[in-house]
């Protein structure tokens, strides 16, 4: 995928995602259920980390270091997410949805900054097991993203918000 293709598609999942969310009162943020016992504000905290994860990853790897991102330890996806859910059920929304914002500006930045190479050789970084790095980008933030985004979706039609 071009840069400028997956900076688009960054910025574009993005806005649809604030689209739905922006729907939902901020009183109903914090309303467990909408995918097993998270609320929407944990799903933010849970994007949000996996898309650092993602941000880290790209300066390892741009600095030929092993990868330590969640993606490349001992724990199962599982684990880390029960993990950081326990991390920031304290958080408060405002701050949440502030390392929600800010988490895809990074992301952009870190990417205006990638070679073609870095980004589409598959072969550029061999800690990456032959995937080439935009497939990593995009898999925890574009396609991550659109599939919370479609259990919001489902959540608010059943709650009549839709």
């Amino acid at each position: 995928m071009k840069k400028e293709d997956l900076i688009s598609k960054l910025a574009k999942s993005r806005a649809d995602f604030l689209e739905i969310i922006n729907r939902i009162p901020e009183a109903d943020y914090e309303q467990p259920g909408v995918t097993g016992s998270w609320s929407v504000k944990d799903i933010l905290v849970h994007l949000t980390r996996w898309e650092a994860e993602i941000i880290k990853l790209i300066w390892q790897v741009g600095k030929g270091i092993q990868p330590t991102t969640a993606h490349f330890d001992q724990f199962s996806v599982d684990d880390t997410n029960d993990r950081w859910y326990q991390e920031s059920r304290d958080r408060s929304l405002k701050m949440v949805m502030s390392d929600f914002l800010g988490v895809r500006n990074q992301t952009i930045r870190r990417v205006k900054e990638l070679s073609k190479v870095e980004l589409t050789d598959p072969n550029r970084f061999s800690s990456l097991n032959g995937k080439p790095l935009w497939e990593w980008i995009a898999g925890d933030s574009i396609d991550h993203e659109t599939e919370h985004g479609e259990e919001i979706k489902s959540w608010l039609t059943k709650k009549g918000l839709r």
